[in-house]
């Protein structure tokens, strides 16, 4: 039964890769849930696996070297109180293609990785309800006319019928905007959205997903390295570092009383106006996959560290109400050992 208003839940995922060198864990037993309506920010560096935690959302991991290795994404359907373990899906079923769109929708970072370069923006939204909602291509063509319109692609009659490559960028992602709302989708994925675009643009772009989010009464995660991003339009935030979350708590939280170093170490790089110092940079740089350090993965870099660090990986443990750390400073064993 569906509890506490709840979208979508995660339990103990992992997603591993199998290569030559060695096999990467991305994603190492993660735990997390999104409620309906609200913003969930994932936020961590390239190569934390946030990327990879979206495609597992979706049951798009890339093959044939990545596979589930454990773990539940367990997603309550509309108007209904059961739910579907995304996890024991095929990708390519016909019940995975229908939750993709009409349930669960994604835009990427770079729009012309998604659009189709031959057609144009209409064709493709256009094809996309005549085959998944059986809409006649009147209907379809209605329809996307008043979804470009209402992400702001003015004169809608006019540019329906452009090519991805007559658009701007910040254009092209309104135009994956309409795409992935067409279906009226629960849950919309947003892969760093805004990070080819200037910051003029990334505020329209961030206030376009939050004016969709009320309008459709949908839920979104966004994903990004930038936490000056999430911490505009997130309700909760979640900061991972090599496949594990390392904190997690409500956006007010997370930038009033950060816990973990790496935390820290992110907000602390944010640029502020008016700041004339240099720029704040986390020592060293992110560990091989292939070579994690024992103990705490973040003890390379940590200006924090002690030697339990060095031995044991800490459990994420709750400080206080729904503020979740994964680090030795708050556990208290440290004084034991």
């Amino acid at each position: 039964m569906r509890k506490d208003n709840l979208l979508l839940e995660v339990e103990n995922l992992k997603i591993y890769f199998k290569t030559d060198d060695g096999t990467v864990k991305a994603v190492d037993g993660i735990d997390f849930d999104v409620r309906k309506g609200e913003t969930l920010g994932i936020v961590g560096e390239s190569g934390c696996g946030k990327s990879i935690t979206s495609l597992g959302i979706m049951n798009m991991i890339p093959k044939p070297n990545g596979r589930y290795e454990n773990g539940k994404v367990n997603y309550y359907l509309k108007d209904s109180d059961e739910s579907i373990n995304i996890v024991e899906l095929k990708s390519s079923s016909k019940k995975m293609r229908k939750l993709r769109g009409n349930e669960i929708s994604m835009i990427f970072q770079e729009p012309m990785t998604s659009l189709t370069p031959v057609y144009t923006i209409g064709k493709q939204i256009i094809e996309s309800l005549m085959q998944e909602e059986n809409m006649t291509k009147d209907k379809a063509r209605e329809k996307t006319l008043e979804m470009l319109s209402l992400v702001g692609i003015e004169p809608a009659g006019q540019r329906i019928d452009e090519y991805p490559h007559q658009f701007s960028g910040g254009m092209r992602q309104r135009a994956m905007i309409a795409m992935a709302l067409s279906r009226n989708p629960s849950l919309l994925i947003a892969d760093e959205p805004t990070t080819a675009l200037d910051v003029t643009i990334e505020a329209q772009i961030l206030s376009l997903i939050s004016q969709m989010q009320e309008r459709f009464n949908m839920a979104v995660i966004i994903i990004t390295h930038d936490l000056g991003v999430v911490g505009q339009i997130s309700d909760r935030i979640i900061v991972m570092y090599l496949g594990k979350i390392v904190e997690k708590s409500s956006a007010m939280e997370i930038f009033k009383s950060p816990l973990h170093p790496y935390t820290v170490g992110l907000l602390k790089s944010i640029p502020k106006i008016g700041n004339k110092k240099r720029l704040y940079n986390i020592k060293g740089s992110v560990p091989s996959p292939y070579l994690l350090p024992k103990g705490c993965n973040f003890n390379t870099r940590c200006e924090k560290v002690m030697e339990i660090c060095r031995k044991k990986e800490p459990p994420l443990i709750e400080v206080s109400k729904d503020h979740f750390v994964k680090c030795w400073l708050y556990s208290g064993s440290e004084k034991n050992d």
